[in-house]
């Protein structure tokens, strides 16, 4: 701080370097105010407490990864469900296919409706309403397709889901041909089964509500049974 004199008085005067530069900067001016407004503002302590507080830090972080873990882990168990249920279907299929192979189930069944063979080898699947056989699948949601051929060439597995309407497919689950000794067989075994995510459903048969469909065919050559039995 120096002096001077004006008019035979003593004035105080600013230092010539600090003020001078002080007053022609603007951001000096800028941050001071700033810096004033913080320290006056009712919100001052409030921010001060806000940027400082990291107590929050492990929330957000989980909630950022939580999301992608449990849709990982959802794809997980029913990737793995789907699995279980057409291993249980196939080793399902095979006790009714093993009925059709040695001609028991035709010799027990003759002059029976194709409907009611159907749900007779239906029962060897699912149990009888006494005696159920626990399925991971829905029997209820189960059909059947029996087909017979003169040669492994000529056949074929019906197709169960109609791709246009996304519903079972018109001929599906009521035909049964009567399998004579020597003859190819076509069994085929669909169910339509529910799942919990449905967007995991890419490039796989699925119904209009989002449903699998699961399909197991087991195809053989009859034994030389009775001949009677067709």
């Amino acid at each position: 701080m120096t002096t001077g004199s004006l008019d035979g008085l003593d004035v105080a005067l600013p230092p010539r370097g600090a003020g001078a530069s002080e007053r022609l900067d603007p951001r000096t001016s800028r941050h001071r105010a700033r810096s004033m407004t913080l320290r006056a503002g009712p919100f001052a302590d409030l921010a001060r407490s806000f940027r400082a507080n990291a107590t929050g830090a492990t929330a957000v972080e989980f909630s950022l990864v939580a999301f992608p873990f449990i849709s990982l882990l959802a794809a997980i168990i029913q990737t793995g469900l789907v699995v279980w249920t057409g291993q249980n279907l196939d080793d399902s299929l095979q006790r009714a296919a093993r009925a059709i192979l040695t001609g028991n189930f035709q010799g027990s069944n003759q002059s029976q409706t194709s409907t009611a063979n159907l749900a007779k080898l239906k029962e060897i699947l699912c149990g009888t309403t006494s005696a159920k056989i626990v399925q991971v699948f829905d029997c209820s949601n189960l059909k059947l397709d029996v087909a017979t051929s003169s040669t492994f060439g000529t056949a074929s597995v019906p197709v169960a889901l109609d791709t246009q309407t996304k519903t079972w497919a018109a001929n599906f689950g009521g035909r049964y041909m009567c399998a004579a000794p020597g003859s190819i067989v076509v069994v085929t075994a669909a169910v339509k089964y529910p799942v919990f995510f449905s967007f995991l459903n890419v490039g796989v048969p699925t119904f209009s509500d989002g449903a699998r469909l699961i399909q197991s065919t087991a195809v053989f050559r009859t034994e030389p049974n009775d001949t009677s039995s067709c």
